[in-house]
């Protein structure tokens, strides 16, 4: 399966899940990204067009207000 077709399929998986499951979700790809190198993929690389990537995106921001919420910052420290 390519990186999109995964990609894909979380976003889905992700549009069923209860708020709190959604959270943890954002917590834990947060914790992975922090410990990739500082290095980024390309789009290409990734498997994406620019437009899927947009499209990725935007699915993606109906999540931003809650990853932003006031106190969520207290998951952070249980990673660390």
């Amino acid at each position: 399966m390519s990186t999109r077709e995964y990609a894909e399929q979380i976003v889905d998986s992700l549009l069923i899940l209860p708020e709190e499951k959604i959270k943890e979700v954002f917590d834990f790809v947060t914790f992975l990204k922090e410990r990739l190198p500082q290095q980024g993929i390309t789009l290409e690389q990734a498997g994406l067009t620019r437009e899927q990537a947009v499209n990725l995106r935007a699915r993606l921001k109906t999540f931003e207000d809650d990853w932003n919420a006031p106190g969520m910052e207290a998951y952070d420290k249980l990673y660390f």
